[in-house]
């Protein structure tokens, strides 16, 4: 994977997204790390990009609007309208949801969520596209990927994490669980679709890639690989 191929094909050219994966690119573990940074450069040069920024991922519910590339301190969701500028999210097992779209008077922004299970149900991809919505965002426009990730397949929780996502979401929470062979099962891709429908995308503007880290190909996962597991990203950006 010389070039990563774009998730958003049905967008015009400008547009650059695509999955860094090993042994193409090695993320590792470590955002600070400074091969780490020579990758995500690598990766933008890749991309047709000026730079990449990233994000010290926490598992929360912060958004940062980033103006340059390089680290960006502790968020789980990162949104710009730089041209150039692409922003990365990065994952072993967590949906990194993407998305891009314009204002009324058509300039493009574009950003990325870090959608664990804590971030989901604290709302990250909604507070995503309401601080978005609030530069100007155009809802209607709105196009959204939803990146490999553990899928409803194997992606097994305890009753604590239906408790916190029924506490965090409300009710409809409960259409995102479902209890098979004894164990709960959490969709976090369609808890993510649905907050980006919620937010006023439209429903055929959302596309979730389908694969499970866990039980697939050529992605990394901690569930599966525990510590030794390496970093898949996931970029959005806009040429110039």
């Amino acid at each position: 994977m010389a070039a990563p191929a774009s998730l958003f094909p049905e967008l015009p050219a400008r547009w650059r997204s695509g999955l860094a994966v090993a042994p193409v690119y090695d993320l590792g573990s470590d955002p600070g790390r400074e091969a780490h940074a020579a990758e995500v450069a690598r990766l933008a040069a890749a991309l047709g990009l000026d730079g990449i920024a990233w994000a010290h991922q926490v598992h929360g519910d912060a958004v940062r609007e980033v103006i340059a590339a390089g680290p960006a301190g502790e968020a789980d969701a990162l949104w710009t309208d730089r041209p150039g500028l692409g922003v990365l999210g990065r994952s072993a097992d967590c949906p990194i949801v993407l998305v891009a779209g314009r204002r009324a008077a058509g300039a493009p922004l574009w950003g990325m969520a870090h959608a664990s299970w804590r971030s989901t149900v604290a709302g990250i991809t909604t507070r995503l596209l309401a601080a978005m919505s609030d530069a100007g965002l155009e809802a209607a426009s709105l196009r959204a990927v939803i990146a490999p990730s553990a899928g409803p397949c194997c992606y097994e929780v305890g009753e604590e994490v239906r408790r916190a996502a029924l506490d965090g979401l409300g009710d409809r929470a409960a259409a995102f669980f479902e209890t098979r062979g004894g164990a709960l099962h959490f969709d976090l891709w369609s808890a993510n679709r649905d907050a980006l429908v919620r937010a006023g995308a439209h429903a055929d503007a959302v596309r979730v890639d389908g694969r499970c880290t866990i039980c697939g190909d050529g992605f990394p996962s901690y569930r599966r690989d525990g510590a030794r597991a390496g970093r898949f990203g996931a970029v959005m950006g806009c040429s110039r």
